[in-house]
């Protein structure tokens, strides 16, 4: 397995410099992208035809391996293009590439690995790629996708491609087929579906349907001996893929977490703040795996000011005490309240799990500062806040003015767009890491 996979690391860094580029797959897979962009473009046009939510696994590569059948064609030439130069351009250029870059990053999508590279070295050391390649399959597929007509060797080559989009493993596999008698150079796929790899032939199935011999009588079939009656091949790629199909299920999901780091599911443009706020230590562990672009709790938000203080030179107070509160034992929280940076909602309560305004969080990290800086939390007037006000000033509370003021002075804060701060709006994990990130870098040296 290391072999393969060393091998796999090198072609995937090659096509990492020329592209580093979807979207869940349906049924919680992730797809799994050939890595050109022009051939990506057209297999997602190509899928956005067929009703794959809602499918099982079985009917998501029946759709797709029965589109392959009545659309492609063995015989004759291309004479329509199904993709226009412009499109393709685009798929290069524009939206699209953007779109995948932003999705790899987030994890949502993995780049296909080769796993077999280089299938022959010829005498004087002329390499032969593997009909399983990325720098094979990224010809081959494209010019089927392009004009629909194409050998067998064309026919897998876009079924690897396109049930890679819906998330499966799908393997090219090189031999011979025994038709009338006599074998004859042939191509055909071993996908990976439920832990397991399995047989399809689409060529030879859309032979045998216009024969009216039906069209699965190569689709999906487990039984290896099975399949040698009519297909002929060198066993050694086939077995170890077999052999290894847990460990390749588990480098896919290996390489989602490489691609989005720790921040899987946050903004594009927190991800910067959120390796500043993790440096600084201002991340607790209960953010682990968390939604960022979702809104903050109040016992998150506690946990963040408590490392904020910390971060900024403050010494923890001293722990015992019962809690002041009725819903929480949580010692962040009440080291937050026993400092004068949070408090509770009424009642007894503090309502850990609400979330918070973008006033109210700006208040309770002001008090982390003000607490610094003066020795003691007031109200905020003590802090320099010389700013212009914004549009929706009057809806700001006059507890939360100045420390979004003095924040907003500094640079640690910005507005919502239109000079609006919108106070009453709900603060997100990804928005509160980068002020605190942000006003650790912006005032941690005027303390």
């Amino acid at each position: 397995m290391k072999k393969r996979w060393t091998a796999a690391a090198l072609v995937l860094a090659l096509v990492l410099a020329l592209w580093v580029p979807g979207v869940q797959a349906a049924g919680g897979r992730v797809p799994i992208y050939l890595g050109d962009m022009e051939v990506d473009y057209m297999a997602e046009e190509i899928l956005s035809e067929l009703s794959i939510a809602g499918k099982t696994a079985k009917e998501q590569i029946a759709l797709v391996y029965d589109w392959i059948i009545d659309n492609f064609h063995r015989e004759g030439t291309a004479e329509t293009a199904y993709f226009t130069d412009a499109e393709l351009s685009e798929a290069n250029n524009g939206a699209f590439g953007q779109a995948k870059r932003e999705a790899r990053n987030r994890g949502e999508l993995v780049l296909r690995p080769d796993f077999e590279t280089v299938s022959t070295v010829l005498p004087g050391g002329m390499m032969v790629f593997s009909v399983d390649s990325f720098l094979y399959l990224r010809t081959v597929a494209r010019e089927i996708m392009m004009g629909r007509v194409g050998t067998c060797a064309h026919y897998a080559a876009a079924l690897a491609v396109l049930l890679g989009h819906l998330g499966f493993d799908c393997r090219v596999i090189e031999g011979s087929f025994l038709s009338n008698g006599q074998w004859v150079e042939h191509k055909w796929n071993y996908v990976l579906l439920d832990g397991q790899y399995y047989w399809l032939d689409v060529r030879m199935d859309q032979s045998f349907s216009a024969s009216g011999a039906g069209s699965r009588n190569f689709f999906l079939v487990a039984d290896t001996d099975q399949w040698a009656e009519r297909h002929q091949w060198d066993h050694g790629y086939s077995d170890w893929l077999s052999a290894n199909a847990a460990e390749i299920e588990a480098q896919y999901q290996a390489e989602i977490a490489e691609a989005a780091g720790p921040w899987s599911r946050c903004s594009d443009w927190a991800k910067p703040y959120l390796e500043k706020a993790d440096a600084a230590g201002l991340i607790p562990d209960t953010m682990a795996g968390a939604d960022f672009t979702a809104g903050i709790t109040r016992a998150e938000f506690a946990a963040v000011a408590v490392r904020l203080y910390q971060a900024l030179g403050g010494k923890m107070p001293a722990a015992g005490g019962a809690s002041p509160f009725s819903d929480t034992q949580d010692a962040d929280v009440l080291a937050a309240f026993a400092l004068g940076i949070v408090q509770g909602v009424g009642g007894g309560r503090y309502a850990p799990s609400s979330t918070l305004t973008r006033a109210q969080a700006m208040t309770m990290l002001g008090r982390v500062y003000e607490l610094l800086a003066t020795g003691a939390v007031g109200d905020g007037s003590s802090l320099p806040a010389e700013s212009e006000p914004f549009v929706d000033d009057g809806d700001i509370a006059a507890w939360a003015k100045h420390y979004v003021y003095f924040f907003v002075a500094n640079g640690v804060v910005d507005g919502m767009g239109g000079n609006r701060f919108a106070p009453n709006g709900t603060m997100t994990r990804e928005q509160a890491l980068k002020v605190a990130a942000l006003a650790v870098e912006t005032l941690g040296s005027t303390l």
